[in-house]
């Protein structure tokens, strides 16, 4: 994966700003997390590209949780499941860091994807809106609105680049708009949550194993 395209993505993540959005790229919140949390963000989202870089498929997903991508930097990921005593066995030996300041923290949506890859590495993580929309409390979520889609254009089509040998498949129905949007005609996946789980795993083992 080329580093120039990498740091030209984070340049993107890390330039955006909005209301009601916390960039985990680029701010802290010093009630949650560690002095240099925005820092550990990026070097665990690059440690992850890396890792990923020739992923057959690149599932795109809504947006950043707040139990996941918030803290992790590494979208549809929980920070439990990175520098967890128990972590994801590709995750050992990347030097994956906590960025919370507390309790690593875990999410639901997170541990049903990767239950669901059960093990292989030929699928990688993106968001269409990569940062975090939250709903009043910095601790919730919310769908991202259309004109915060309009603005995570270039970022996203700057985040496919970095995978021109991988089959898009959108995660979700706000994924799949906004991929068709920009031209894009990703298969859907049913999200996960609020009792997708069933057919989110039925669509990750319809995916060919490349590896």
């Amino acid at each position: 994966m080329n580093s120039d395209a990498i740091d030209q993505l984070f340049e993107l993540l890390v330039d955006y700003q909005g209301p009601g959005v916390f960039n985990q790229y680029r701010d802290t919140d010093p009630q949650l997390d560690r002095p240099d949390g925005a820092a550990i963000r990026r070097r665990n989202l690059r440690r992850y590209l890396q890792a990923f870089a020739d992923a057959s498929y690149l599932l795109v997903g809504e947006a950043a949780g707040y139990a996941g991508c918030r803290f992790s930097g590494i979208p549809f990921t929980g920070e439990i499941q990175i520098v967890g005593e128990d972590c994801l066995p590709w995750a050992h030996s990347l030097g994956f860091e906590q960025s919370s300041n507390d309790t690593l923290w875990k999410e639901r949506s997170g541990q049903i994807v990767w239950e669901a890859f059960a093990g292989r590495q030929d699928c990688a993580l993106w968001n269409t809106f990569p940062w975090h929309p939250f709903d009043r409390k910095p601790l919730s979520n919310r769908k991202p609105t259309q004109k915060e889609l309009s603005q995570c254009t270039t970022v996203l089509k700057a985040a496919l680049a970095l995978f021109p040998q991988a089959q898009v498949r959108a995660i979700g129905r706000v994924s799949e708009a906004k991929l068709q949007s920009i031209g894009v005609q990703a298969t859907y996946i049913r999200h996960p949550s609020h009792g997708g789980k069933p057919r989110f795993v039925a669509g990750v083992q319809s995916l060919p194993r490349s590896e």
